[in-house]
């Protein structure tokens, strides 16, 4: 059974651009099916991977990388994106400061009209008009109780 191109990066644990490259150099052969795609042989990408091993990165890199321009940019812009995490974190801080002091003052505002409610309740009286009896009084016991 044949490898597909991402199959066989996956096996060589290569990317797909190393692979390709080999591919269109002929250091591997191969052959594409009637969809375009690389079939390759799982023999073919052995042979190629014992020609062509993993580099010793103990022997072939020195103590301290070399900055690429491609790794000074992508540093350049952590940076930058770490100040724009700080400086949103910052106003996120800010914005729930004044809407714990917000929450407060509603708090109290309420804890005051439920006072005065309570108060007012307080003060009001019966002011219905109480019935009268039904035998009706007389003018003098109206008068002076």
């Amino acid at each position: 059974m044949k490898l597909t191109l991402g199959q066989a990066a996956t096996t060589a644990k290569r990317s797909k651009g190393t692979l390709s490259k080999a591919l269109n150099s002929g250091g591997i052969s191969a052959e594409k099916d009637d969809k375009g795609r690389w079939q390759i042989d799982p023999s073919e990408l052995s042979r190629w991977m014992s020609a062509n091993p993993f580099p010793n990165s103990l022997e072939n890199q020195s103590e301290t990388p070399e900055e690429t321009h491609e790794n000074s940019v992508l540093g350049v812009e952590v940076k930058m994106l770490r100040e724009r995490i700080d400086a949103m974190t910052a106003e996120r801080d800010r914005e729930r400061g004044q809407l714990v002091d917000q929450i407060e003052d509603l708090r109290a505002r309420l804890d005051g009209a439920e006072a005065e409610r309570g108060r007012l309740n307080a003060l009001l009286t019966n002011q219905r008009e109480e019935p009268r009896a039904e035998g009706g009084q007389s003018f003098w016991r109206r008068m002076f109780g």
